[in-house]
């Protein structure tokens, strides 16, 4: 039991740890962002995974920095979504009008296949800004913080034996 441990936590530690420089952390993130804007509700993590392996990024980043479509963010960026597609396709924000809301659940229903595309068509858009925009700031931010030593190194920069007192 304890070996099948040490395999986990040896494998997740390389998870965490690989593909760390500023620039691999900044495409991660960008990658992660856009790839979370997509409305692929509840198959996020397989397509971040594959992506991740195929641009050999931090695949628990570009996990991570997908989970921008929570719940608390979820119904700001679909709506966002959906207006800048209709206004792409459209010229106008024509779905996103009172008959949307006031009219028949059939109604709805009929617009669902055309909101879609709609949503589709912003999420590209929207994801490729934001990924771009936050892709960029994380690269700025890893390039500005030091790295933390790798983890070979902390045995020797830890103290062996802690004081009397208990403080280190």
């Amino acid at each position: 039991m304890r070996a099948y441990i040490r395999r986990l936590r040896s494998w997740v530690h390389l998870l965490l740890r690989e593909h760390l420089s500023p620039t691999a952390i900044g495409l991660a993130i960008g990658v992660g962002v856009f790839l979370g804007s997509l409305p692929i509700y509840g198959i996020h993590i397989f397509v971040c995974i594959a992506v991740a392996r195929w641009l050999k990024l931090n695949q628990a980043l570009v996990y991570a920095a997908a989970n921008i479509s929570n719940p608390f963010f979820a119904p700001f960026l679909i709506s966002s979504q959906i207006a800048i597609g209709e206004w792409l396709r459209h010229g106008n924000l024509r779905a996103m009008g009172p008959e949307l809301v006031e009219g028949s659940f059939w109604t709805m229903l009929r617009q669902a296949p055309d909101l879609f595309v709609s949503c589709l068509l912003g999420s590209v858009v929207m994801g490729a800004a934001l990924g771009g925009g936050l892709g960029l700031l994380a690269l700025v931010a890893a390039r500005r913080w030091p790295r933390p030593p790798a983890t070979a190194e902390l045995p020797q920069q830890l103290p062996q034996k802690l004081p009397e007192g208990g403080a280190a």
